[in-house]
């Protein structure tokens, strides 16, 4: 089974104690007996999602609407659960909402093409909130990538940071963003960034020899979320500027280290947010990888325990 970008974040809930998709019947007893269940909402929400991408493996006549019913459905269930439960619940809840939405514009994107992604994210996105944390890391990364860009994202944190950021806000629409599990498990996806891209018709769908073709009409952004540069090709050269690995054209830092902002970072730990550690352990390797980093990370409080050593 192909894995979407909201299946990977719904295994890694059910790896941390989350509800197993069998379990729906049970969640809908629970909510028709108390409306106000937060956790009920939040499971129900979670095993949606996980209905929803059956769509990336089968792309079954239909699919879609099926697919975008299930996320309606969930995104019905998150919405419920940020309005109830403990507060570290109510915040999963309000992100998981923008992760559902990014799913349903990633269809858009597959079904329509990325010019039909302008109006679906801004009116999709409604009254979306999103933790401030990601929200400043998705800004961040956007920055950090060259004009014309195209950005390939690691995990949930990173690409949904960045997604909602540039489709619903509208921020850098220079850019193009790729979740890259996505491309390597969903061939009708692959096929629709090639035709978004206008490759050439030899070029092949394999990353050891599409990635070079791009970088070599545009400049090829990796988040730092990724442990190393992704994809290890021929003709295919990554430097290290802060926040994302860049090759092909321009493949130089777009914005001085001192300019990127930390602070709902800096809040986000000293408040304990649930959603704090995958921007911690992203800007933790770019510190490590583009030392410049570091005075701007502790102008906010943050060197020491990203690894930065104070040379003066």
């Amino acid at each position: 089974m192909a894995i979407s970008l909201c299946s990977a974040l719904l295994a890694a809930t059910l790896q941390a104690g989350g509800p197993p998709v069998d379990s729906v019947a049970s969640w809908w007893r629970r909510v028709a007996a108390d409306s106000t269940d937060g956790a009920a909402w939040l499971n129900l929400g979670r095993a949606y999602v996980e209905r929803a991408s059956v769509y990336h493996a089968e792309h079954e006549a239909g699919g879609e609407v099926v697919a975008r019913a299930r996320l309606d459905t969930a995104d019905g269930a998150f919405a419920r659960a940020s309005l109830n439960g403990a507060p570290g619940a109510r915040d999963t809840a309000i992100a998981y909402r923008v992760f559902a939405w990014g799913e349903a514009t990633l269809l858009t994107w597959e079904v329509s093409g990325i010019e039909a992604l302008g109006p679906a994210g801004q009116g999709g996105a409604g009254d979306l909130r999103f933790p401030a944390v990601l929200a400043e890391l998705g800004e961040n990364l956007l920055r950090a990538c060259p004009a014309e860009g195209v950005l390939l994202t690691a995990g949930n944190a990173d690409t949904y940071a960045a997604w909602f950021l540039r489709f619903a806000r509208r921020m850098r629409p220079d850019l193009i963003l790729v979740p890259l599990a996505i491309w390597r498990t969903d061939a009708v996806f692959r096929a629709r960034l090639a035709a978004d891209l206008q490759l050439p018709p030899g070029a092949s769908d394999d990353a050891t020899t599409l990635w070079p073709v791009v970088a070599a009409r545009r400049p090829v952004c990796a988040s730092m979320a990724f442990d190393d540069p992704p994809i290890d090709a021929p003709g295919l050269t990554w430097r290290a500027v802060p926040l994302v690995w860049v090759a092909g054209p321009a493949a130089t830092a777009t914005v001085p280290p001192t300019d990127f902002v930390f602070e709902a970072t800096r809040l986000a730990r000293d408040q304990h947010d649930v959603w704090l550690d995958p921007a911690l352990q992203l800007y933790r390797r770019a510190a490590a990888e583009v030392p410049s980093l570091c005075p701007a990370l502790a102008a906010f409080g943050l060197g020491a325990e990203l690894g930065c050593v104070r040379t003066d």
